[in-house]
């Protein structure tokens, strides 16, 4: 037993029914051959076997009377493995032909906090979704924030996975004996006897929360520069609203051979600047279908990145850092915009600290996806006080080659994001095996438009196809040096934390 931290604390309060502050998504995987044995009873044999691995799968939020104290967790002394752990097969939802809008139903629905904080649906019949054929099956995975190991982003699957087709020998799993839950009254006692330190918990709470501090820094340092209030005013669109209870998760696929071409034929840029550069142009063309008048301010993105060390001797998630650009959306033409990019990616200290693909991949995908959502998750105090990003977009670099559970090859990651009020939609990208997978999760009512996100992705990349192609065509011109004013202020907030670190480490040497 032991006290949740106020970091998590602060995911816990900021959660409600609407905006269920969870992450995971929905892995697709295929069998080596349609005699493959392999079905959810062997599956639920492997997971059972996992148990004793992570302290998150099963321990429990225990919650003091009127939140007087920060909440424990404690061993759940009625856990049962057959709750978290669900079957079901698509053509059991007649409703439904595709995966991803069960995906969505899954994801829509929050945890029970009177359960360990997960749940897995092992989900067969994927041959009614023309993507896939008899030979796959889905796991949909959610775990809370609050659950993830903010160090490591150990999650359910990152147990589960093998770089090699290989049977798994499993132990004998060990008698679960749990301690009992913590007694109310004790506890309440112990509440009331600190009851005239709630202030300063409470306000320790909120300094501690790093989206608190990041905001009080960068209104300081603004103020002090004296720019224009527009400079900085994030672009109120359809997606920075209240959201509903309701989530649409919709995905699309490009191949590494595609990007590689474009980013050849672009010279100076690199591979994210260009996936966020589609990114950049499917959200152009979806404000210029949504939005009855086109905002006057290029869209800010937060896209967690990791600026660790090269050594990676222990995995550790607590060197993630946020970075803040504009995805220079007022710009026509997506070759320039994406150039627009990469300057303001060049702008950031972060730019040159950050860690390599190659590195990253040391971390299972789903690991990284954890991790990023907890990095922009802090960021949700900010946002209720004065909107700092539109949208969160993150890029996480996968291995290139394949994983397993036992013989079944990981065939797809269809990764969601936790959305809040003003934060409608998000976007996470996989690479993984030589394929690109970019996921949006959105709340259906605030992108309301007559076709799927994934289809605005396409067209986008259709587009930066066609510029590209003209643009070999065409005569170099001179190159141009200067970058608009907005990216130089972006540039300037992705250094704050950098600057004030190095500030501080001045001072003390200075003491």
């Amino acid at each position: 037993m032991h006290q949740v931290s106020e970091l998590d604390a602060s995911f816990l309060y900021l959660e409600t029914d609407r905006a269920p502050l969870h992450v995971g998504g929905a892995f697709v995987f295929k069998k080596k051959s349609a005699r493959s044995k392999f079905n959810f009873i062997r599956f639920r044999t492997l997971l059972g076997a996992k148990l004793n691995q992570e302290r998150f799968f099963r321990h429990r939020i225990v919650e003091s009377t009127l939140n007087l104290e920060l909440p424990l967790w404690a061993e759940d002394p009625d856990f049962d493995l057959d709750y978290h752990l669900r079957y079901t097969s698509l053509s059991d939802h007649p409703g439904t032909a595709r995966l991803n809008d069960l995906t969505a139903e899954f994801f829509s629905k929050p945890l029970n906090r009177q359960k360990p904080l997960w749940r897995v649906t092992y989900v067969d019949g994927l041959e009614q979704d023309s993507e896939y054929s008899k030979q796959h099956f889905a796991l949909l995975i959610k775990v809370h924030i609050a659950a993830i190991d903010g160090n490591t982003g150990e999650d359910i699957l990152s147990q589960l996975l093998k770089v090699s087709p290989e049977e798994e020998m499993l132990d004998e799993p060990e008698a679960w004996q749990p301690q009992p839950l913590p007694k109310q009254g004790n506890w309440l006692d112990e509440a009331y006897n600190n009851a005239f330190t709630i202030p300063k918990k409470i306000a320790h709470l909120a300094r501690d929360t790093a989206s608190s501090a990041f905001y009080s820094v960068l209104f300081d340092r603004l103020q002090r520069l004296n720019l224009p209030k527009s400079l900085m005013s994030v672009p109120l669109t359809p997606v920075n609203q209240p959201v509903s209870n309701k989530r649409a998760i919709d995905s699309m696929c490009v191949s590494a051979h595609e990007i590689r071409a474009i980013r050849q034929a672009l010279h100076d840029v690199t591979t994210n600047d260009i996936i966020m550069g589609i990114c950049a142009e499917a959200l152009r063309h979806y404000l210029l279908d949504a939005s009855p008048s086109f905002p006057k301010a290029p869209m800010i993105a937060l896209s967690p990145i990791s600026v660790r060390s090269t050594s990676l001797e222990v995995k550790t998630g607590n060197q993630l850092a946020a970075n803040l650009f504009s995805l220079a959306t007022l710009e026509k033409n997506p070759l320039k915009r994406i150039r627009k990019i990469h300057r303001a990616a060049q702008s950031s200290s972060h730019y040159d600290a950050a860690i390599s693909a190659s590195r990253l991949t040391e971390l299972t995908p789903s690991c990284m996806s954890a991790l990023s959502a907890r990095v922009y998750s802090e960021f949700l105090l900010a946002q209720k006080h004065k909107p700092m990003f539109n949208l969160p977009i993150t890029n996480i670099p996968g291995p290139q080659f394949p994983l397993y559970i036992e013989d079944n090859e990981l065939t797809r990651h269809i990764c969601a994001s936790p959305l809040f009020d003003g934060l409608g939609l998000g976007i996470t990208i996989i690479s993984y095996s030589g394929e690109f997978s970019i996921t949006t999760t959105y709340c259906p009512e605030l992108v309301d438009t007559d076709k799927k996100f994934s289809r605005y992705l396409e067209e986008a990349l259709a587009r930066i196809k066609e510029y590209k192609e003209a643009e070999e065509n065409e005569p170099k011109a001179a190159p141009n040096n200067q970058t608009g004013l907005i990216e130089d202020v972006v540039g300037l907030v992705s250094n704050l934390f950098s600057s004030t670190e190095k500030d501080e480490e001045k001072n003390s040497r200075q003491e």
